[in-house]
């Protein structure tokens, strides 16, 4: 397995439910942003089907608000709404080996949400993390199954991009968890379960793979 760091100045991830007017931005992203990076990076469209597992942790330092000039298609009148970004961000990918040599040299521009939000690969590390049981989790999503308290989502894992805008193909609910900031935190956000943990961050790590599209 193997860990990519990955960071940006700037994220925005689409709030499923806002259509207009106020852009508000979720506090991490969906698994279906992940799956872009990921066909970025590889310069071809990579679906869950294509993956062992992939699994992540993000983290930002704050939220900014900006002002942006929107234009109607087809229409000459524009407006100009607010919209939420997160700045100082961090992503930590957990992928198979065989994933290394794409970030290495990634295919096109790697991105956090929209064509503004670039971010760079900083680090690609080889990891072994081992199972453990009650361990905290954060700064990713995990299914309502596991009943951890957290804002639920329904959310788009999988796009359909056989039309000219594309459409989501598999949306399902979701527990976004946000990063731990104190023990506190760590404490409320504790898998009764076991993972895969990394050492190093103090978080177990939620893989995703085939078995999600069923």
């Amino acid at each position: 397995m193997i860990r990519v760091k990955i960071k940006s100045w700037t994220a925005t991830f689409r709030f499923p439910t806002f259509q207009s007017g106020y852009q508000p931005t979720l506090p991490l992203p969906p698994l279906s942003t992940m799956l872009g990076l990921l066909s970025a990076t590889k310069g071809d469209i990579v679906s869950l089907n294509d993956l062992d597992f992939v699994g992540y942790i993000f983290k930002s330092e704050g939220k900014g608000v900006d002002l942006e000039r929107t234009y109607a298609l087809g229409k000459p009148e524009t407006d100009i709404i607010k919209r939420e970004f997160l700045v100082n961000n961090t992503l930590y990918l957990y992928l198979p080996d065989e994933w290394s040599k794409y970030f290495k040299k990634p295919r096109y521009q790697l991105l956090l949400g929209r064509s503004c939000d670039l971010a760079t690969v900083e680090e690609i590390r080889k990891v072994k993390l081992e199972q453990k049981e009650n361990v905290p989790i954060g700064g990713t999503i995990v299914p309502i199954h596991t009943n951890l308290p957290g804002i639920i989502h329904a959310l788009p894992v999988e796009f359909d991009y056989s039309t000219i805008l594309r459409v989501p193909k598999i949306v399902k609910p979701f527990i976004l968890i946000p990063f731990p900031r104190t023990p506190r935190d760590r404490s409320r956000y504790t898998y009764n379960g076991s993972l895969p943990y990394d050492e190093e961050l103090g978080l177990g790590v939620w893989l995703y793979g085939k078995g999600l599209l069923s």
